[in-house]
């Protein structure tokens, strides 16, 4: 399997190259698990130079508060997409992974590979964001 070297030097399994309309389960297991790899590799790098910048800034009063809520955001995206893998693993293990959970139509190929964690297909998450956009939450 390829590596993928990732900022602070590090190399770490990069996602394998694979048609995902011809994957088979352990193919998509091991695309979910080199994404959560990536993701988890880059948090625990954000976490190091957060807590680095903390201590850094300590005596100097107040920190640079816009890059630390940028940088907290960052970190916040990078849990949530770990969380939406470790979900679309249980998923696969369930044979459910690919299918869309709102209407249970196939997600497709294309999202699938944009997006290994989705479990909605386009339609779906259009309609739940403008939804979501207009205020009113799904239920």
């Amino acid at each position: 399997m390829k590596t993928q070297t990732v900022k602070g030097g590090k190399n770490v399994k990069a996602a394998p190259k694979v048609d995902v309309k011809t994957e088979n389960k352990k193919q998509r297991r091991e695309r979910l698990v080199a994404e959560r790899e990536l993701a988890a590799t880059e948090l625990n790098r954000l976490r190091g130079q957060m807590q680095t910048e903390i201590e850094h800034d300590a005596d100097e009063g107040d920190p640079d508060i816009y890059e630390r809520e940028k940088l907290l955001a960052v970190i916040r995206t990078l849990e949530d997409k770990m969380e939406s893998l470790d979900y679309a693993m249980k998923a696969l293990d369930n044979g459910q992974y690919g299918i869309c959970e709102r209407c249970g139509s196939e997600i497709g190929a294309e999202r699938l590979k944009a997006m290994p964690g989705t479990t909605l297909c386009v339609k779906c998450k259009a309609a739940t964001e403008k939804i979501l956009k207009r205020g009113f939450t799904q239920e």
